[in-house]
């Protein structure tokens, strides 16, 4: 008897290809602001598994990538900040607490707003600048690091004063408005309202001078926007908003292949895809999105996309419980001299638990970026940077756990440097749009643009969104199963057998 091949189709109006931030983040948006249906998929278990839950959960604001050269990505982060204080912080009341305050009389920037239940920790970061007798001078043979860092530290002071300081009211008749390009490179002055530091940071600067024989340097330390943000909290109330609007996510889904119209203009015809229990479907849309890290490259070729696209691969280390209860991140020109720790809070059942992150994330790193899978992420850096700011004693009574993160990143044309901007990329003649996040900061952006990007591909009528969110006990069950913890609550869970 022959056996009959059967596949399930469906059809809806979007499908969104990726189940991490990006994904996550594009279909609660359209969804909110549209009737269409919109089907999410994700190859693992759960959404939120792979990079999304990885990373050490720093929200950035700009901070790390002031010095740079280029400021694009530091506007990237100002721009991205605007956009959730205007499209998340009204919708998600209690749990985006990002707000604007008002800190003389009449002028408003960004604040961090405490509550226990909310996306970001308002333990900010303290960015550590080095001066000329820091180590990283002091021990370098060449006089031009000197000179290097010295404009470093004048673009830092400016840019950061320029977006958050006394220099830019982020309230607009009402509105909330970030500072533009031309604004914050027009500031030269040296004059910085966020200067500051605490008896904590200045002994972590000490410790981790005399470490190398050295008195302690002269430093600036400054009070950021920057802090630790809880991923899969915010993840999980996007997901329960895109239940609550009729978004459906289906998990453990393997594309097989793409059925692609390739006479004229390429369009997709079907995802022929496999489901965790074996089953053919055929999925068929209006539009396609890809939000897809892990494995995005496979796409490329048949979508005949140009993007250069590079995996980074980085080492997190987890310390339990946490070492100290302040976030900093010391910024440096030379690669080894970077150090950022952040605090996190996590429940696990009944259980809480307050644990360290540590990580030497950076922007020199660009000659790492065509590191081969074989190779293995070197840890010791991170281990070696730990024990001279907290000690040996300190650091190696605590728990200690690592892993590696790999992130799919846009790499720009420019001397093939790391951009970590978010990339969309589609044709208008097209049926489909790719989509890279660069970085977790950037979903509220990458939502909006690639909502306005949407609306250039395919017609409906946009709707008015309800002025706040508020889920019921279902829903939110419901995004609880499906969002990962984040690993490092993985790590710690198994390590304590709960």
């Amino acid at each position: 008897m022959t056996k009959i091949s059967v596949s399930q189709i469906e059809y809806v109006d979007v499908i969104v290809i990726g189940g991490g931030i990006a994904g996550i983040a594009i279909a609660e948006f359209l969804a909110r602001h549209s009737h269409l249906s919109i089907k999410v998929l994700d190859s693992a278990p759960q959404l939120g598994t792979f990079a999304s839950g990885k990373l050490e959960g720093w929200f950035h604001t700009g901070a790390l990538y002031s010095g740079n050269e280029d400021a694009q990505t530091f506007i990237n982060c100002v721009n991205s900040l605007e956009d959730l204080i205007n499209l998340y912080t009204p919708y998600f009341t209690q749990k985006c607490n990002i707000a604007q305050a008002e800190i003389k009389p009449n002028f408003f920037t960004p604040q961090v707003i405490p509550t226990s239940k909310g996306w970001f920790n308002d333990r900010l970061v303290y960015l550590i600048h080095p001066g000329a007798s820091a180590p990283e001078i002091t021990l370098s043979a060449l006089k031009s690091d000197s000179l290097y860092l010295e404009i470093q530290r004048n673009r830092v002071l400016g840019r950061l004063e320029t977006a958050y300081g006394q220099q830019h009211n982020w309230n607009q008749n009402g509105n909330c408005r970030a500072p533009i390009y031309a604004q914050i490179e027009a500031y030269e002055g040296l004059n910085c309202s966020l200067r500051y530091s605490t008896e904590t940071i200045d002994n972590l600067c000490r410790r981790f001078d005399q470490s190398y024989g050295l008195e302690k340097s002269n430093y600036e330390i400054i009070r950021t926007l920057d802090c630790s943000m809880n991923t899969s909290t915010i993840m999980k109330d996007l997901v329960a908003s895109a239940l609550a609007q009729g978004v459906t996510f289906e998990t453990g889904i393997i594309i097989d292949k793409l059925l692609i119209e390739r006479y004229g203009q390429i369009q997709i015809k079907s995802l022929l895809c496999q489901t965790q229990h074996g089953f053919t479907k055929r999925l068929k849309a209006r539009l396609f999105i890809f939000a897809v890290g892990k494995g995005f490259e496979a796409f490329l070729s048949d979508l005949q996309m140009r993007a250069k696209l590079k995996r980074s691969r980085s080492a997190m280390v987890v310390a339990q419980p946490a070492l100290i209860d302040t976030n900093f991140v010391r910024m440096s020109t030379k690669r080894r001299f970077h150090f950022n720790h952040f605090v996190h809070n996590c429940e696990i059942g009944t259980e809480k638990f307050v644990y360290s992150m540590l990580a030497d994330s950076s922007y020199t790193n660009d000659n790492l970026i065509n590191q081969g899978d074989e190779d293995e992420v070197d840890i010791e850096p991170i281990l070696e940077s730990a024990e001279r700011y907290f000690g040996k004693d300190q650091l190696y009574s605590r728990n200690l756990f690592s892993y590696e993160c790999v992130k799919t990143e846009f790499i720009s044309q420019e001397e093939q440097k790391r951009r970590y901007s978010y990339w969309i990329e589609s044709n208008p003649k097209s049926n489909y749009l790719c989509v890279l996040p660069g970085k977790f900061s950037f979903f509220p952006t990458v939502a909006f643009q690639a909502y306005q990007r949407i609306k250039t591909l395919i017609s409906f009528d946009e709707c008015a969104p309800k002025s706040t969110f508020e889920p019921d006990a279902k829903v939110k069950q419901e995004a609880e199963k499906l969002i990962a913890n984040s690993y490092p609550m993985k790590i710690i869970a198994e390590a304590i057998d709960i």
